[in-house]
């Protein structure tokens, strides 16, 4: 009989079990792409899923805010001392956590309110995050930034997870701020916020 094609791409022998030698170029060639394709895959390539390997998650469930104050032409930061067992007696920015339901704008205007007990700001989102590395429970905590603009007649009333307030000057809130990289944030904010007006394109629409 005729040679025919298998499910696979092999040519099949005729009666006399030979091969024509048009045949025999087909599967040569085939034979050097497998061998191209071998030899071009990577020893290790299966580590890129290896499931032996341990991974370190990253959390995104809480928010970070900066609240700025204009005093004499200069703006200050609100920082608030821990009284929580979290960072006892660090100076810190507002932060918390996001509850069910809430967008992250959302939380970041109820943890200024819980903790300060302020209303009118004009809040931003800056494309920066908080970050730092759990030990106890390994993992990468992530908070997205962002920065509220207060007006000049709002007080601060303290809720129970601090002690005290100050409106700092960005030298002193970087000298005074609880863990390293905040001050990297305080850079930014002060570069993009308060050095020249933010991009609209930052801004939360709060009545969407």
């Amino acid at each position: 009989m005729e040679h025919t094609t298998n499910a696979q791409g092999l040519s099949q022998v005729n009666q006399t079990g030979q091969l024509s030698h048009s045949d025999q170029n087909m599967q040569a060639n085939r034979a050097k792409q497998v061998n191209k394709s071998t030899k071009d895959t990577p020893a290790n390539s299966s580590d890129l899923t290896n499931p032996e390997k341990q991974t370190v998650s990253i959390r995104c469930e809480g928010v970070a805010v900066i609240l700025l104050k204009k005093y004499l032409d200069e703006y200050h930061v609100l920082m608030l001392k821990r009284a929580g067992r979290m960072l006892y007696g660090e100076w810190c920015y507002i932060g918390g956590g996001i509850e069910q339901g809430e967008k992250a704008w959302e939380a970041a205007l109820r943890e200024i309110h819980e903790e300060t007990g302020i209303t009118n700001v004009r809040l931003y989102t800056t494309n920066q995050f908080e970050q730092f590395y759990s030990q106890a429970e390994d993992y990468i905590y992530m908070a997205p930034v962002f920065v509220g603009y207060v007006h000049e007649d709002q007080s601060v009333q303290l809720n129970h997870e601090h002690s005290d307030y100050r409106w700092m000057t960005f030298d002193e809130t970087k000298q005074n701020a609880a863990l390293p990289g905040i001050d990297d944030i305080l850079d930014f904010v002060e570069k993009h916020f308060v050095r020249k007006a933010p991009s609209k394109w930052l801004q939360i629409n709060t009545h969407q």
